[in-house]
């Protein structure tokens, strides 16, 4: 091998080695005396020469490749390089454009929505009161109705057969379920489907013949079983999203014990009659524990009582700076696109602290939540707010079983005192509710 130099040619398309079988006749001939070699101790002094010499020999083949390679890329790299600058050139006008493209082409969708949902408005007479609700369903609106290639006629005749065939299932549901029609429509708004209702409407019925509640005739895993009394440790940021996890899942719960500081004196009697009664939404959260950050104000809704009369309202949507959870805009029917380009919080909390003023705070479990979300954008804002709160919750907690109330949420305690909730788990409409209820626990 001292000898011999591997030798090569290169051209575009094709590189060999023109001595190649020489040299791997050459480095048979000095490999084969290694194939039957067996190292003992005292032959370490010819391994370690035999080591050197192979190593050698290796490199001398390495580093003519290398050389080969370097030589044979050269032209290639000074050509990529250029064509790269070239490149660049161009990408910075496309991406602009690109962007701007995709900008357009969100809006003319919002837009198409937006045109769809006011054909929608228009012809849902025959829905009703469900018009919302099957507007909300899952299973409504079609992503392929926004599409370019999709015609005004084409999405028209596809919304008028969705209103069409759901006015009809839910006349049937409502004529024919009877008691159960509140169980089948939930269970239909879910796929626009009659699919199961039969076997659903049948379990309910045996139950019913049973002697048994609604909750027996579900599956096991569905019924309520009993309760567990827990003590929760942490800050009040992981109890306000732990009490709103628990409120959203339908779950009831009471507080035996509160060691949690709170920034505003608690009232626990409806002596007054001067007030404001305010609710909020946030975006939800998945939780610290699975990588995501606190929950945000989405709206705030509130309106101004002196002596009894509504005199003012306050009614903001807010930009929080992250997604909102999915399943918490199917409950307040706020979006993503809804809350865009709002104002964000610090602003919204001074203006609503202007609406405020020194006055009580009225809320439906804003002990346990709502008061969080306020003192910890307020003091964001760098204001305080130290008004002293009544809670609506708290207060009909309390008297929850000399009433025979099934539960104390907003929504069950409306439907009892007739408060009318058109927009529910809308913030503005809430906090209107709330007012109402307000007066009607004063009077018991």
């Amino acid at each position: 091998m001292e000898q011999m130099e591997l030798v090569s040619r290169q051209q575009p398309g094709h590189i060999t080695i023109d001595n190649f079988d020489e040299i791997k006749a050459a480095l048979s001939a000095i490999l084969v005396r290694y194939e039957n070699v067996v190292y003992t101790e005292a032959m370490l002094t010819d391994a370690k020469a035999d080591k050197k010499e192979l190593t050698r020999l290796r490199k001398e083949i390495d580093d003519r490749r290398k050389e080969i390679k370097k030589a044979y890329l050269e032209p290639y790299n000074l050509f990529e390089g250029q064509v790269k600058e070239l490149l660049a050139m161009i990408d910075g006008p496309l991406d602009a454009i690109k962007e701007f493209v995709s900008g357009m082409e969100e809006r003319e969708k919002e837009g198409k929505r937006g045109e769809i949902l006011a054909y929608f408005q228009t012809h849902s007479a025959p829905l009703g009161d469900m018009a919302r609700q099957v507007w909300d369903s899952p299973a409504f609106f079609d992503k392929k109705w926004l599409n370019k290639t999709t015609s005004a006629k084409t999405w028209q005749a596809a919304v008028d057969a969705k209103i069409a065939g759901a006015a009809r299932d839910l006349d049937s549901i409502r004529k024919g379920a009877g008691p159960h029609a509140g169980a089948l429509t939930v269970k239909y708004l879910e796929c626009l489907s009659t699919e199961g209702l039969s076997d659903l409407r049948a379990k309910l019925r045996s139950a019913e013949q049973a002697g048994e509640t609604v909750a027996e005739a579900l599956p096991p895993e569905d019924q309520r079983l009993g309760h567990k009394v827990l003590r929760l440790t942490g800050t009040a940021q992981q109890m306000a999203q732990v009490i709103e996890l628990l409120a959203l899942s339908g779950i009831e719960w009471e507080v035996l014990e509160d060691d949690m500081p709170q920034p505003m004196e608690e009232l626990t009697e409806p002596t007054f009659d001067s007030f404001v009664a305010f609710d909020l939404e946030t975006t939800g959260t998945y939780g610290a524990a699975n990588g995501d950050g606190p929950a945000e104000i989405t709206e705030i809704g509130a309106v101004k009582v002196v002596n009894g009369e509504i005199t003012q309202r306050f009614s903001q949507l807010v930009d929080p700076g992250r997604k909102i959870l999915p399943r918490i805009s199917r409950i307040t029917h706020i979006t993503d696109e809804m809350v865009a380009g709002q104002p964000r919080i610090d602003a919204v909390i001074r203006q609503f602290a202007d609406f405020v003023e020194d006055s009580v705070l009225v809320g439906h479990n804003i002990k346990a939540s709502d008061l969080y979300y306020i003192d910890r954008a307020a003091k964001k804002a760098g204001i305080r707010m130290e008004n002293a709160f009544f809670d609506t919750y708290r207060y009909a907690k309390r008297r929850k079983e000399a009433n025979g109330w099934e539960s104390v949420t907003l929504e069950y305690l409306s439907r009892c005192f007739g408060i009318r909730q058109p927009d529910a788990h809308r913030a503005w409409c809430d906090a209107q509710a709330n007012a109402e209820l307000y007066f009607e626990l004063k009077k018991l």
